[in-house]
């Protein structure tokens, strides 16, 4: 489960990113109040959870155990929105993972992910540096802003990648690619969205007047 600052960095970057996601998926997260799908911007999504342990019914989230290595219930290109955060470091295989969330994200969906990491601080001395504690027997990773640019995010568009907090965590994200006739498929979609809610303001404001 995600620190609440964390949470609220990763809910900040789905907004900013103007996306409003239809199906949205938490890898190794929770179904209770502090999953990272519970926020305004993804609450009218299709949510998804996966984890190896079993989660409750009726919260709103639908969930899947299996492991994040092999995610074959997902067709590719199937979610708008794919998220994750203190997983990867209990990954034994963890670039499986990576792959994965790349394949069953759809061209132009946003992959967020948070790791525990290290970064040179000035009080650094010689070969040591600051970084979060062991805090699970399944423990095995810690990573740099390079690894979560070039391993994580790699071969993502508008790539960004930042470390908060103290010890740090690496929060980064990037917007899978997509080609000529997507692009212009998601420009002509967000025009007629646009369109219909011009019409509904007008129709809402016709109203007004006429009472």
């Amino acid at each position: 489960m995600a620190n609440p600052d964390i949470q609220r960095r990763m809910h900040r970057i789905v907004r900013r990113s103007g996306l409003r996601p239809e199906r949205a998926l938490e890898v190794g997260g929770y179904v209770g109040d502090k999953s990272l799908l519970r926020s305004k911007e993804i609450r009218r999504a299709e949510r998804w959870c996966i984890n190896l342990v079993e989660q409750p019914d009726g919260t709103g989230i639908k969930h899947v155990v299996g492991s994040s290595n092999d995610m074959h219930m997902f067709k590719d290109n199937s979610f708008d929105l794919v998220m994750s955060c203190a997983v990867h470091e209990h990954d034994k295989k963890f670039w499986l993972s990576v792959a994965e969330m790349h394949r069953v994200l759809r061209p132009g969906g946003l992959l967020v992910i948070c790791v525990p990491g290290f970064v040179k601080q000035p009080t650094d001395h010689g070969q040591f540096t600051n970084t979060f504690h062991v805090h699970y027997r399944f423990d095995y990773y810690r990573f740099s802003r390079r690894a979560v640019r070039e391993v994580f995010l790699d071969g993502l568009e508008r790539v960004k990648v930042a470390a908060v907090l103290d010890p740090p965590r690496i929060i980064g994200h990037g917007f899978k690619p997509m080609n000529r006739r997507q692009r212009a498929t998601r420009t002509a979609r967000r025009k007629v969205a646009t369109l219909r809610r011009r019409a509904a303001v007008r129709t809402r404001l016709k109203r007004r007047v006429s009472k």
